[in-house]
């Protein structure tokens, strides 16, 4: 794998239906000011993937992730981390597979939301199960479309920017393009807390770093994963803040539906609607594109945790085209699990999923950033490799473990997020009860 192909992996798997569909929650929570949010998380995700990839070029181990806390922090460190990864993944895949079906329902609206999150599910698990010739191939066609996507959103935007400032007529039926930030409470319409209050779904945005660690045992040279991660974060932050700012531009914070794409409501306002369309095909593309990714990490950190000890060893049975069914069914049985308490549970469907994700994301990376405090003070007969993203590092790195559980007792106060707080503790404690009764000993031995 070169670095360019690992680039494209990464802002690819990484776009998806969290910020297309997901963005318009922290736009509603913090107004114009999400942009600092929005820059906030690039600058976490950044030490976070800095101390990812500073152990993945020393260490290429597949299932890093999981691996890295299991030996720096304990058998209990990396079993849970491990398992809220893997189960952060299956409530993407769920939340993907939602968002996939807001989308869809643009054109048949009369279709009840589960039943489209489930046909689109079972696709993707019968791709996984069967494989398809070439589908990374197609994965790597998926991942293009939809930064160009975004790239040409960030286009005709920056084309009606120009036209305005030039003070250029531009139709759009009752009104004109106008500077919506400073409308309704200026830059700041809901307070400093807001920004904090808004970060939960933009860490969530910017998931999927993971990619660095496994790609360690894959890259042609371990050192190329830095550079990769730097591009990957760089690129992806400045499309992010580009195209979120044009957004804030061409309709008023306060519109934004969180039942709605805002990239898609912007179009709209602008008076192309039949570009709209199109952006939520893209848009379904980029939902399916990850959910892809999603379900094959999910299959591997599990098969993993299994090798290790940490999962039964009937999960590592694979058929004879390789293909974890196992722990397939596994996957398949807790997909439709997920969906099914989204309905039942009184939250917003895809508030929940994305917000119990959300939280399991933030102790990973909080288990990540520790796990590089302990690697740091190992003994090494050669310098340790210190990527550049982890700058300031080990102050940076306390700083972002103390930000991160800042950001979590703040994101609290958001009422919709709750029910997502309270599923992954939950399951967080049912996951410790299990280690210390079943797996422990095990370990051990």
């Amino acid at each position: 794998m070169s670095v360019g192909g690992l680039t494209l992996i990464g802002i690819g798997g990484i776009i998806g239906a969290g910020f297309f569909l997901g963005s318009g929650l922290p736009i509603r929570t913090a107004g114009p000011a999400v942009l600092l949010a929005f820059l906030l998380g690039g600058l976490i995700t950044a030490q976070v993937t800095g101390a990812l990839t500073s152990m993945a070029v020393e260490q290429p181990v597949k299932g890093g992730i999981q691996v890295f806390p299991q030996m720096y922090l304990g058998s209990f460190a990396g079993y849970l981390q491990g398992w809220t990864y893997y189960l952060s993944s299956i409530l993407t895949i769920s939340s993907e597979a939602v968002a996939m079906a807001i989308f869809t329902q643009m054109w048949w609206p009369r279709v009840p939301t589960l039943l489209l999150a489930w046909i689109f599910s079972a696709l993707i698990i019968a791709i996984n199960a069967f494989g398809v010739k070439g589908f990374q191939r197609i994965e790597s066609i998926m991942s293009v479309v939809k930064i160009g996507a975004l790239v040409g959103f960030i286009v005709y935007g920056g084309i009606l920017l120009f036209a305005a400032v030039g003070h250029h007529s531009i139709d759009l039926g009752s009104e004109m393009i106008l500077n919506h930030a400073g409308a309704k409470g200026g830059f700041l319409p809901n307070g400093w807390i807001s920004i904090p209050q808004s970060m939960l779904i933009v860490i969530f945005s910017f998931a999927g770093i993971g990619v660095f660690a496994a790609a360690a045992a894959e890259i042609r040279h371990p050192n190329g994963i830095e550079t990769a991660a730097i591009w990957t974060l760089s690129m992806l932050t400045c499309l992010y803040l580009a195209s979120i700012a044009l957004v804030l531009w061409l309709v008023p914070w306060s519109s934004i539906s969180t039942s709605a794409s805002p990239f898609v409501t912007a179009i709209q306002a602008s008076g192309l609607r039949i570009l709209s369309v199109v952006l939520n095909g893209v848009i379904l593309i980029a939902a399916f594109s990850v959910m892809a990714g999603a379900l094959y990490s999910a299959n591997q950190i599990i098969f993993v945790l299994a090798q290790n000890g940490n999962a039964p060893k009937q999960v590592t049975i694979q058929s004879r085209t390789g293909t974890p069914w196992v722990g397939l069914i596994v996957s398949t049985i807790l997909i439709t699990v997920f969906l099914v308490c989204s309905i039942v549970l009184p939250a917003n469907i895809y508030d929940f999923l994305i917000s119990a994700s959300s939280y399991f994301i933030f102790l990973n990376y909080f288990i990540i950033l520790w796990a590089f405090l302990y690697w740091r003070r190992k003994p090494s007969e050669d310098n340790k490799f210190i990527s550049k993203l982890a700058i300031g590092q080990p102050v940076s790195t306390l700083v972002t473990m103390i930000v991160l559980i800042g950001l979590v007792i703040f994101s609290l106060f958001q009422h919709d997020q709750r029910m997502g707080f309270y599923a992954s503790v939950l399951l967080s404690l049912f996951l410790s009860i299990v280690y210390f009764i079943f797996v422990h000993h095990r370990v051990r031995r």
